[in-house]
């Protein structure tokens, strides 16, 4: 059957309100995929050949359709070229790719918390924009900020694969950003100022005064700047 009456071409399947199962919000390979004729579908890519993809649709029906990958738009088939050995293995294993150069600049200079201790970890690298987070344990307000950024984190952010915050600490000593991380139970990757200070896109915005949270998009491009990952996030467009 050909992909513009199965997939695309149907205005009751164009109506249905698409359900899928409780993590697909943190799917990296669920996208709304459009035809060479503008018509789109959400569907989870299963696998691709080069000249073939598998799509499981999301609606309570989750059909298998393998199409040609011509009769997709030509940026489905610069992604799928892009993520082509990722498809079909675990999403922790998408995470790691980083999306652009300013998480390129990151990759294998980020800390995280396991069991109360730092361990080197990459960051969330496959997001689209990022938070650079800069704060410090010796500051009395960053100190008071950190707890409602904690909440602000696992709510929004954890679960959300286009984006990530970073903390650019402002610590002298890793040994004292750990023991705040581990009294705050921070969830997010850390950074160094050895280490962020030699990617331009960080240092150049770099704040005079913390706590500054910097919204980047994966290029480096600055959006905003403020205090509250929520602010933040609302200037995404």
């Amino acid at each position: 059957m050909q992909m513009k009456s199965l997939l695309f071409g149907l205005t009751t399947l164009m109506s249905l309100s698409f359900v899928g199962v409780a993590d697909d919000a943190v799917d990296p390979a669920l996208r709304n995929w459009t035809s060479d004729v503008g018509s789109t579908i959400e569907a989870r890519v299963v696998s691709y050949t080069g000249k073939k993809v598998t799509l499981v649709t999301t609606d309570a029906k989750k059909r298998r359709l393998t199409l040609d990958i011509k009769k997709l738009s030509e940026e489905d088939q610069a992604w799928l070229e892009e993520h082509k050995k990722f498809i079909g293995k675990p999403a922790s294993q998408w995470a790691s790719q980083p999306s652009g150069p300013l998480a390129e600049g990151m990759k294998g200079h980020t800390y995280k918390l396991v069991d109360g201790k730092f361990e080197k970890q990459d960051a969330k690298l496959s997001a689209q924009y990022f938070i650079c987070y800069f704060s410090a344990s010796w500051c009395g307000p960053c100190r008071m900020n950190a707890p409602h950024s904690v909440k602000d984190y696992n709510e929004l952010v954890a679960n959300n694969p286009k984006v990530e915050v970073v903390m650019c600490s402002c610590d002298q000593t890793l040994e004292k950003a750990q023991a705040w991380a581990a009294k705050e139970n921070m969830p997010w990757p850390l950074m160094m100022g050895a280490d962020y200070s030699k990617i331009p896109f960080i240092n150049a915005v770099s704040p005079r005064g913390i706590p500054t949270m910097v919204l980047l998009d994966k290029d480096g491009n600055k959006i905003a700047t403020g205090r509250h990952i929520g602010d933040l996030l609302s200037k995404i467009k």
